[in-house]
């Protein structure tokens, strides 16, 4: 296929309407309108493209308006980067404006000025995401300056600078990432660079690092991709308190074709990560990702029944364990199931979730009052004993319980 040729044939009729439309916007506010990226880079392997990377060399603001005139919409988020994200119809559409960029110090967000395709090209990270097509004006043009055509055809990562990895090294967690996605090798010179800056990755804040990591949890094959962290010592240069690279991969065998009880993988690869931290470590290093306040607890949680394992696997009754069990999130015990390798501990996880945490006297309050002629002040402890009788299988039936009931009155 001749991709200049045939370009639109590899989108549907709505995203060739959005090509459309933003051709027309980019006529009508006379600027240069080019398709940058991932998008290129996927289109020149053949593979299926339906997020857009929109890139404007000329006045963004009056491009952007006649763009959300023509398609009746407004961006979702804008940045101090001079950036627009839109979804429409499902899609993605992120547009920019042609820049340069000056890192200040390692790590640093990038001081920007507005530039010209060609910079911008030799701003990106590696030179098979540096390609353009040309879509206003016409003709359709391919613009390749550093030759990332050639390194897609050899499956090779190839950055573009040498400073590259300093300027942002969560760049090597994305060289990783997509040398696992295509197969692609990373060439001497960049794999040179990482290991040379690999230091840097420490500069970057753990909130910058972690919503790195969980777009490794995107991937078709979320194993193969996490397994390329265990190489340059990565995760301990990232922070000591994570798991070295045998703890990791044996970790990681939950991720080989398993059905998780909890659905959420970003839980899974924190509990991970953060398997071998105290409490107090611990929310330190949430407290610095941001993470939302649900996460937070049943992480917390974890740490607390993997020390807790060897307390809550012995011989107890039904009732202690499930008593134990209720002080801690459902997902906590679903996932401290998945990852802690102990057969007796989730059996008893499947038996609290499915039976023991549903448990509930059958005769109502008003009636254990009345039967036992108490007032409310005691009635949750007299349900939690009622409780605990039915999961250790001393009552069975609704007499059972009435018996039992009644037999407490001489205990309260």
């Amino acid at each position: 296929m001749n991709l200049l040729k045939d370009l639109k044939s590899k989108f549907n009729l709505k995203e060739k309407e959005l090509l459309n439309n933003a051709e027309l916007a980019a006529e009508t506010s006379s600027v240069k309108l080019y398709l940058v990226g991932g998008p290129v880079r996927d289109l020149l392997l053949g593979n299926d493209c339906h997020d857009l990377d929109l890139l404007i060399d000329g006045n963004i603001e009056l491009f952007v308006n006649q763009f959300n005139m023509i398609m009746n919409c407004q961006p979702v988020h804008t940045s101090q980067f001079n950036t627009y994200k839109y979804i429409i119809n499902g899609n993605e559409i992120d547009i920019a404006l042609a820049r340069t960029e000056v890192y200040p110090f390692p790590a640093s967000l990038p001081q920007i000025t507005p530039s010209h395709i060609y910079e911008d090209l030799y701003r990106r990270d590696f030179t098979i995401n540096s390609i353009a097509i040309q879509l206003f004006p016409k003709p359709y043009d391919i613009i390749d300056p550093l030759n990332g055509k050639e390194d897609l055809n050899n499956k090779t990562i190839k950055v573009i600078h040498k400073k590259s990895f300093e300027d942002d090294p969560t760049r090597i967690l994305r060289a990783l990432r997509y040398s696992a996605r295509f197969e692609f090798g990373i060439d001497k010179n960049t794999s040179d660079l990482i290991g040379q800056d690999i230091n840097y990755l420490s500069s970057l804040s753990e909130k910058r690092i972690i919503n790195d990591l969980f777009k490794y949890l995107t991937e078709t094959d979320v194993y193969k991709s996490l397994s390329r962290l265990t190489e340059y010592n990565l995760l301990q240069n990232i922070n000591h308190n994570f798991p070295n690279n045998e703890e990791f991969v044996k970790a990681l065998d939950i991720f080989k074709n398993r059905e998780f009880a909890i659905p959420d993988k970003q839980l899974i690869l924190l509990s991970i990560l953060c398997g071998k931290m105290d409490e107090t470590i611990l929310n330190d290093f949430i407290a610095k990702c941001s993470l939302p306040k649900s996460m937070t607890k049943i992480l917390v949680d974890l740490i607390n029944i993997k020390n807790t394992i060897h307390i809550i696997s012995s011989n107890k009754q039904p009732s202690e364990v499930s008593n134990l069990f209720d002080g801690y999130e459902i997902k906590a015990l679903l996932l401290a199931s998945i990852i802690i390798d102990n057969t007796n501990f989730t059996n008893l996880v499947n038996e609290y979730t499915s039976r023991w945490s549903q448990v509930k006297p059958f005769h109502n309050s008003n009636e254990i009052i009345e039967i036992l002629s108490i007032d409310k002040t005691h009635l949750t402890s007299i349900i939690n004993k009622i409780r605990n009788a039915h999961i250790d299988g001393i009552v069975v039936s609704k007499s059972d319980e009435k018996k039992f009931i009644q037999n407490l009155n001489g205990t309260n």
